[in-house]
């Protein structure tokens, strides 16, 4: 027999109860591919599962038998190969025995003499447990792979052409969701000539494939049908962010409604201003070393409502001010404003890793249990 045959084990000190029981499966066992082996003993059970291992799918012991009780072996093989359905068969009814297999994850009791159908019907249950718990294992597996691979093409997607130029340090961090790989976090740097650049940061109200692919929409749309005949232009922030508001409405018209957080903003870099507007995202701030300045304007988040008109701001930026973009993940179990931990964080060198150090810090997490991003521009 093949090492990875899998195999169904019978336990019972008489042998004619084995042969009989052998008979019974012989039928079952044959067209689910499956090899019925026999022990006489608890110890010569335990030697044969050291043998085949993860192969044996289950075994059905009897309860009282010499040198080691039923329960005593199922507890050795749960405790080796805790994968393994366990049964018990016995004619006794020695209560304490059978708790203590129980306790072990017992998945199937029954009495001697046995029924031929309830007996295989239970060891049908316990089989068709373990192809589903299989098939489980290989969904989870290929849905893990299709989530890394649709997370790889987010990113790719997403990645934007961070401009190096002087007068302005663009620098951006994304952590998608652990398990997850994708999300609904959106993010952009455009040139739009004459050293003005429109900023994008945002979140879509759901998680998984389905905000990865709004967020590829976005990306999509936005700069093919409202930013290149804007190129050189004046752009207002406040009317860009109208416009998405009726196109993602026109786009899902026919679907589940798409609710989406997003900062916009024009920085232009000759003459140190930023002017913006939002759409129910998390206030940016203005960061100069450790001196923190909110930049709080009012909006309704994209696709609340057929139409809206958004409140537009300005600020002047000095040399060494970074304008400090970010997600909402990164403020999860946090208590207390986020200004508390950018007072800790100057800015500076490996400014994101230590911001997002000091988040985790202080939401005692060991990793952060949503989308993450960060975009900074620093006025040099």
């Amino acid at each position: 027999m093949a090492e990875t045959t899998r195999t169904i084990l019978l336990v019972d000190d008489e042998r004619n109860i084995l042969l009989a029981l052998k008979r019974e499966l012989h039928e079952w066992a044959r067209e689910r591919g499956l090899d019925v082996l026999v022990a006489t003993s608890g110890k010569e059970g335990l030697q044969i599962v050291e043998k085949h291992g993860g192969a044996i799918e289950i075994i059905i012991s009897d309860l009282r038998m010499p040198e080691m009780k039923g329960s005593d072996f199922l507890a050795e093989v749960k405790e080796r190969y805790p994968d393994i359905l366990t049964m018990m068969l016995t004619g006794y009814s020695e209560t304490e025995e059978i708790i203590k297999a129980v306790k072990t994850g017992l998945f199937s009791y029954m009495l001697k003499p046995w029924d031929s159908e309830a007996l295989l019907a239970e060891v049908n249950k316990a089989w068709e447990f373990n192809e589903n718990k299989r098939k489980n294992e290989r969904n989870a597996i290929l849905m893990n792979e299709e989530l890394r691979l649709a997370g790889e093409l987010q990113k790719t997607i997403l990645r934007p052409n961070l401009p190096s130029i002087q007068g302005v340090e663009f620098r951006v961090t994304y952590r998608p969701s652990p398990g997850l790989f994708c999300g609904g976090d959106y993010y952009d740097v455009i040139s739009i000539g004459a050293d003005r650049y429109f900023l994008l940061i945002g979140t879509v109200q759901n998680t998984g494939v389905r905000a990865a692919m709004i967020t590829a929409i976005l990306k999509a749309i936005i700069y093919p049908e409202y930013m290149r005949g804007l190129i050189g232009k004046d752009i207002s922030p406040a009317d860009f962010l109208a416009w998405l508001n009726k196109r993602m409405q026109f786009e899902f018209r026919a679907t589940d409604p798409v609710v989406i957080s997003l900062f916009a903003g024009v920085l232009d870099v000759r003459t140190k201003t930023l002017k913006y507007a939002n759409a129910n995202h998390a206030h940016p701030f203005l960061v100069t070393g450790t001196a923190i300045r909110e930049l709080p304007v009012a909006g309704s988040p994209i696709g609340s409502a057929r139409s809206v008109m958004y409140p537009e701001k300005s600020i002047d930026m000095n040399q060494g001010d970074t304008l400090l973009l970010y997600t909402g993940g990164i403020t999860n179990g946090i208590n207390g404003p986020v200004t508390g931990i950018l007072a800790k964080v100057p800015t500076g060198e490996q400014y994101h890793k230590r911001l997002l150090s000091a988040a985790l810090s202080a939401s005692g997490e060991k990793e952060f249990t949503e989308n993450v991003t960060i975009v900074t521009a620093t006025i040099q």
